[in-house]
């Protein structure tokens, strides 16, 4: 009884199709009646992708015969062949030329041309090392025994199995001599070969439409399919973007907002990279700590991560830790230095000692391993993070895709040998760069990127993107073989007529299976405007009842409710002011900013780049400069100053800025030395031009008392001045600052005016000095011959000039404490800078000058 029913099992002809997406397609077609009366399984046909269906038939045979390589196997191969030909060091990116390589050996497989009897003409380079490649590829396939799955075409006509089920081929490209050869021999051995056609709709309708734009083409697609799933829930809807892969986020930006969770549709797009899930991304991360000369900021990706194990105090620790060393040049080593030579491995365990003993011991289980095998490295990456306190994702298609990756990685073993760690993490990162598989949903909306991907059993498809430079497809032979051998064999689209035959094909295919068709364009791309392909311009155009709706759509884009919540901030506490000058600078340019570093006490994480940041920089030049004046010289004394004197103060500034980092970031010290040592130099020369002078204070803390409140303030120098007046100087290594500031009607640079008042008195000079490196130039009031330039003239005189600054930094004192958070539209750059989610400034900003209704 088994054995009938086993021999009535084999005699099922299995269904064979191109692909994944084909065969699941195929299954809910042919499952269709079970899935309109909702049951929960059903009896699944056999289906078979063409490359698993040449598989079988491989292995079914009499002898034993080895596995062919998997796909990974054979690519790596190839870049392994190409990494070491002699035109390795010609190549630009050998990742894209192995994979050219790769398509090229299995065009001419296809085609039954044996690279290894081709010979290439004197001006046919490309082609002469692609056949050297291919020699050297099929000597490593003999040296090791092993089978590449394009060959297996070729040797299953000559060496089939001695029983196969019958077949029946559906949705497969379209043929090529190899194929043409096995089914030939199939149907001669007495194995049942037939094709398998999708139903024609009864009444096929295909419309156009012309949309203004990509985005509005999405959104009125979108749309559209949302309406015929609100019209029959049961059904599936397929909508084909042109250039889906490139698009993916702003695609699934706008199927959340039409076709969100809370409408209860699915959504398809094929399935993202496992790399793009933030666990999986973060494990990743934390294993490139483990290679020599992964950048600090990997480890900082580490600390922030929510995907290890960690206490509430320890989480904490590791947020402020990063912080910190955002703002300290370390960052820009690699981690190995930051943590062997930058003291970065006493700081975590002062600090963190579990998070130092996590890295301690998974830096311990690679120890001294420099070369792996794959194998290897995914069983020692595996240990790594189990020590780095790594939670997987729960049990799913996230934790078996990570699984899957690192078995992917471990069969790359016998094909590559030996790797060192940054050349398995790179065939790590691969892996997790190709898309997750995603099994389509029964219904719902799926989201193709070429019309060919259309199967069967859709009830209405739009395909996007039809203009005349799209459709038909442009002719694109394989770059590696030569275009006449090409064109003479009919491969694929190696001319502009089998292009437009081709897609001719294909369009007739999708306009045969799909009942309710719409194809549309945009009439501009870019900044150009476009035509319809010649393909449709005979099509009817839509009627007025769906494009009404659909403009609409468009017009407006998903509404969404504004809420304004009364949220009065609270006044101020107490009568110590925070930030000092600082904050009433960012009070009188944007109150909202103010209350959000000061109040709220929101910074944004310092950004790391290359060399010293601004604020680093001008911290040097503070310290170097208050080195020079640190014994309060008077004008001769200072211009006295030797070049050895400028050379200590100068690696005085830095050395503090460096700290650890100092020797792995030599290069950068020595030249920031230099260009230290020529702007203190020109500052010398502008000072020497002064009139006489004494200095009286530099970097003085004081106490300024701003109606009932209080700041603490550091002024940069107080100067003596020859007529006994003093000056008020503040030093600035940027452009923006500007004596301008200090006279609009509402205070744009109060750090001066701040330092003034408290030398009311005897207030003689208010100054900005920018040290640049072309030079030191001053802005500001003084009297004639004080300084270089020319002087700003005051309204009145000074005692009436700081009552007014007084009365002015009163009053931003009072809007800070009060709770002020008001945007000026024209004021302050910050608008968009990083606290723009936060204040939402922007949409205010659009709001009042009418340019949005709503957000």
């Amino acid at each position: 009884m088994n054995h009938e029913r086993s021999g009535a099992a084999s005699r099922r002809p299995t269904i064979v199709v191109a692909d994944g997406l084909s065969a699941r397609q195929w299954e809910l077609h042919l499952a269709a009646a079970e899935i309109d009366c909702g049951v929960a399984a059903w009896a699944t046909p056999d289906i078979a992708t063409y490359p698993a269906w040449l598989e079988s038939l491989w292995l079914a045979g009499a002898e034993a015969r080895t596995p062919p390589l998997t796909p990974g196997q054979s690519h790596a191969l190839w870049r392994r062949v190409i990494a070491e030909s002699s035109e390795a060091g010609e190549l630009i990116a050998q990742e894209g030329v192995a994979a050219w390589a790769a398509a090229a050996w299995e065009l001419l497989h296809r085609w039954q041309i044996d690279p290894l009897r081709e010979r290439a003409g004197a001006g046919q380079l490309d082609y002469r090392a692609l056949l050297g490649w291919c020699r050297s590829y099929r000597e490593r396939l003999e040296a090791h025994g092993w089978v590449d799955r394009v060959e297996l075409e070729t040797r299953l006509a000559t060496s089939l199995p001695p029983t196969a089920p019958p077949v029946l081929l559906t949705d497969l490209e379209e043929s090529h001599p190899a194929r043409e050869a096995l089914l030939a021999r199939l149907a001669a051995s007495g194995i049942g070969v037939g094709h398998q056609e999708a139903p024609a709709a009864a009444q096929p309708r295909q419309r156009t439409v012309r949309l203004a734009d990509t985005v509005d083409e999405l959104r009125a697609a979108l749309t559209w399919a949302r309406s015929k799933l609100d019209a029959n829930p049961t059904a599936r809807v397929a909508v084909v973007v042109a250039g889906l892969a490139e698009r993916r986020a702003e695609v699934e930006r706008v199927a959340a907002a039409i076709l969100g969770p809370d409408r209860g549709l699915p959504v398809w797009n094929g399935g993202a990279a496992l790399g793009t899930d933030a666990t999986l991304g973060a494990a990743f991360n934390a294993l490139t700590l483990l290679a020599p000369g992964t950048p600090c900021t990997a480890f900082g990706g580490w600390l922030r991560s929510r995907a290890f194990a960690a206490s509430p105090a320890e989480r904490a620790g590791r947020a402020l830790l990063e912080t910190q060393l955002r703002t300290e040049l370390r960052s820009q080593t690699s981690f190995a230095t930051a943590y062997r030579q930058c003291g970065l491995a006493a700081l975590l365990d002062q600090k963190l000692p579990l998070s130092g003993q996590q890295i301690r011991a998974a830096l311990a289980v690679v120890g001294a391993t420099r070369r792996a095998t794959p194998g290897r490295w995914a069983h020692l990456w595996s240990r790594c993070l189990i020590e780095l306190g790594w939670t997987p994702p729960p049990t799913g298609p996230r934790l078996l895709g990570w699984q899957s990756a690192l078995d992917e990685l471990a069969r790359l073993t016998p094909v590559l040998g030996e790797l060192s760690i940054d050349a398995a993490l790179f065939e790590l990162e691969s892996i997790l760069a190709s898309p997750a598989p995603a099994p389509a949903p029964v219904r719902g909306v799926h989201l193709l990127s070429r019309i060919e991907q259309v199967g069967p059993g859709y009830a209405a498809a739009w395909a996007t993107g039809f203009t005349d430079a799209f459709w038909p497809e442009a002719p694109h032979g394989n770059p590696l073989l030569p275009r006449a051998l090409q064109r003479a064999h009919g491969m694929p689209r190696s001319t502009p007529q089998d292009a437009r035959d081709r897609s001719a094909r294909a369009l007739e295919r999708l306009v045969r299976r799909v009942p309710d068709l719409i194809v549309s364009w945009p009439a501009r791309v870019y900044d150009y405007e476009t035509e319809p392909s010649p393909a449709i311009r005979a099509w009817p155009l839509a009627t007025k009842d769906l494009v009404e709706p659909l403009d609409v759509a468009c017009a407006t884009g998903p509404r969404r409710t504004r809420h304004t919540v009364p949220d009065p901030p609270p006044a101020f506490s107490g009568t110590n002011l925070p930030g000092g000058a600082s904050m009433l600078n960012r009070q009188a340019g944007n109150p909202l900013l103010a209350f959000c570093r000061y109040r709220l006490r929101a910074r944004p994480l310092e950004p790391i780049g290359f060399g010293l940041s601004n604020r680093l920089r001008g911290i040097a030049v503070h310290r170097a400069l208050e080195q020079l004046l640190e014994h309060l010289p008077a004008q001769a004394a200072l211009s006295a100053t030797s070049e050895g004197d400028v050379a200590r103060a100068a690696e005085r500034g830095l050395n503090d800025v460096f700290a650890s980092a100092r020797r792995p970031l030599r290069a950068l010290y020595d030249l920031e030395v230099e260009q230290l040592m020529a702007l203190l130099a020109a500052w010398l020369d502008a000072e020497r031009a002064r009139a006489p002078f004494e200095v009286m204070a530099v970097e003085q803390r004081r106490t300024v008392h701003l109606d009932r409140w209080t700041l603490q303030v550091r002024i940069d120098r107080l100067d003596r001045l020859a007529d006994g007046t003093v000056a008020v100087i503040d030093y600035k290594t940027g452009d923006r600052a500007t004596s301008a500031d200090w006279f609009a009607p509402r205070l744009r640079e109060a750090q001066v005016p701040l330092y003034a008042i408290q030398a009311a008195d005897t207030l003689g000079a208010a100054v900005i000095a920018r040290v640049r490196p072309d030079g030191t130039s001053y802005s500001g009031v003084w009297p004639p011959d004080a300084f270089r330039g020319r002087s700003a003239r005051l309204a009145a005189d000074w005692p009436a000039q700081v009552a007014q600054w007084r009365a002015q930094l009163e009053e931003l004192a009072r809007e800070f404490a009060a709770g002020d958070t008001r945007v000026f539209l024209d004021d302050s750059p910050e608008h968009d800078g990083a606290y723009a989610p936060l204040t939402r400034s922007a949409e205010l900003a659009a709001l009042a000058r009418g340019a949005a209704r709503e957000w």
